[in-house]
């Protein structure tokens, strides 16, 4: 499975086209992007240099274009799309179908896909998209392998791409969740509240055989590329990008899924930067 890394700077993109990364994407902190501007490219030079530098390794650097944008926004948008484009951009990621269409429109060279915030569930979404000019579908979090698989077969030429289960998959629907407003902080789902009787509750989050259950489905289903999300501890980034290669290669080797999960819960806990954040703990 090949892999496609969230990058937010040059020489965040120069160390993943170094050690393997198979496409690159990011945004630009003046083009809405779903993620605070702290997570994107800064400038355009800096984001040119690096779509340039993909370009000319033979890799795929994506724009995202997965938040929506009107009026000036929206045509700032598509300015940066073209101006990207011209210089070897790769793709655009899009989340809302009328962009889809107005990027289409462009005739750009860069192919277009669905992000996993668009939250194609079913293949007459696909269809949609395929109709709409996308070549490929982030497929949503929420999808289980098995929900998955015939949207991974569709019959209509598309592309799909599924995040790295194994070390990160929200529990809500992304675009709808708006549990962080609570304290302008990541990730307050996670967070411990005071439940009846004084207990303790949290959300439920899947434990690493689950994950590892999971990554094995979606690479049994035959899904072609394998996301791994932007941080802003690029440290821990390039943790997760070795830990995927890793469990790529245990995925060939492997005899079955339930030794694929077994060995899959040990590096986990030794290799991930799960292990890391363990022992930090201690």
């Amino acid at each position: 499975m090949k892999t496609v890394v969230g990058v937010k700077t040059y020489a965040e993109a120069e160390t993943m086209l170094r050690l393997g990364a198979d496409e690159l994407y990011g945004g630009l902190a003046a083009v809405p992007n779903h993620r605070f501007p702290s997570q994107s490219f800064q400038t355009m030079d800096e984001l040119k240099a690096a779509v340039k530098l993909a370009r000319k390794l033979g890799r795929r650097f994506s724009l995202l274009v997965n938040q929506p944008s009107f009026g000036a926004r929206a045509r700032r948008t598509l300015s940066v799309a073209q101006e990207l484009d011209a210089d070897g951009l790769g793709g655009c990621i899009v989340r809302e179908l009328p962009m889809l269409e107005e990027l289409r429109a462009l005739k750009l060279k860069a192919r277009l896909t669905v992000s996993s915030l668009a939250l194609c569930f079913n293949l007459p979404a696909m269809k949609r998209c395929r109709e709409l000019g996308a070549s490929r579908v982030v497929l949503p979090f929420q999808l289980t392998p098995g929900e998955a698989a015939p949207l991974i077969k569709n019959p209509y030429g598309l592309e799909t791409e599924v995040f790295f289960h194994a070390d990160f998959c929200c529990a809500n629907v992304d675009p709808a969740c708006r549990l962080w407003n609570l304290t302008r902080r990541d990730q307050t789902c996670r967070f411990p509240y005071r439940g009846p009787g004084g207990a303790s509750w949290r959300m439920p989050e899947a434990n690493a055989p689950q994950k590892m259950s999971a990554v094995h489905g979606f690479l049994r289903s035959g899904a072609q590329y394998l996301k791994i999300i932007r941080m802003h501890d690029f440290s821990e980034e390039l943790e997760v990008f070795k830990f995927a290669r890793i469990i790529d290669k245990l995925y060939a080797k492997a005899s079955g899924e339930d030794e694929f999960v077994r060995l899959g819960e040990k590096l986990y806990f030794t290799v991930s930067r799960h292990a890391r954040n363990a022992w930090k703990k201690r």
